[in-house]
């Protein structure tokens, strides 16, 4: 539970470059380091462990900011970045180091329950379902986007121009960015259900995204870059769903 909080709380706040295929400013990458620390600070208590993880907060941003500035594949190293920061949390809130919420929580939320009639609310997004609700969500909609991104980077799959245009661009940039919208709510979609076990409602996704590309898949490389995505796509967004959906029933 420990790891799940704080690991989704660093899957949101990664989302500052989802839109992103520019390098992350300074100012952005000091915001999201500060917004880890004191959620830190708050939920769990000071001492050798906190005081690791802390500064793991900091490297993570530190590496994060100079390997955008020098990574000529940004997606690469935002995904190597976000696999290292998972293993840290893994370590830092293992058995074995045990840093865990502040033991006040507890009372803190008791005597909030006094004050709203949200307590039923609260109580479900502090738990433990919601937790690995949410974690697999994240993954699917960002995580992936990235794995997938850095697929098509290493195939050399990118959308491109008929023609070079006049500024000499080749790579279409909007359909690059249409696609990855339709992706991330692709992936939405397949993940929620998987969750609820709505197989028949995958193949039609599936179904209504290839009806409407149909005349565009003519075009071989075009072709070739829709049905990888979505393959892709599909495969990485059932993977976490069904992974998810077995640990919610265990």
């Amino acid at each position: 539970m420990n790891f799940l909080v704080f690991a989704n709380l660093w899957l949101l706040t990664r989302l500052v470059s989802l839109f992103r295929d520019d390098a992350v400013d300074g100012r952005v990458w000091r915001i999201k380091a500060g917004i880890e620390l004191i959620a830190l600070a708050v939920l769990y208590p000071c001492g050798g462990v906190w005081l690791a993880a802390a500064a793991a907060v900091v490297a993570l941003n530190i590496l994060g900011y100079r390997l955008e500035r020098r990574a000529g594949r940004k997606d690469f190293a935002r995904l190597a970045l976000g696999l290292l920061g998972l293993v840290a949390w893994s370590i830092c809130f293992s058995p074995r180091l045990g840093l865990a919420f502040r033991p006040e929580l507890g009372e803190w939320s008791g005597r909030l329950g006094h004050w709203t009639v949200l307590t039923p609310l609260l109580q479900v997004l502090g738990g433990v379902r919601f937790q690995l609700v949410l974690f697999g969500l994240l993954l699917s909609a960002n995580e992936a986007n990235l794995v997938i991104r850095a697929v098509f980077d290493w195939l050399d799959l990118k959308p491109r121009f008929l023609s070079a245009r006049p500024d000499g661009s080749t790579i279409d940039i909007g359909e690059f960015n249409r696609g990855r919208v339709i992706g991330i709510l692709e992936r939405v979609l397949l993940y929620s259900f998987v969750l609820q076990a709505q197989y028949g409602a995958i193949g039609f996704i599936l179904a209504a995204k290839a009806f409407t590309r149909f005349k565009a898949l003519d075009d071989r490389p075009f072709a070739e870059y829709v049905l990888i995505g979505t393959l892709l796509s599909a495969c990485l967004a059932l993977a976490t769903g069904g992974l998810v959906h077995w640990l919610l029933r265990h």
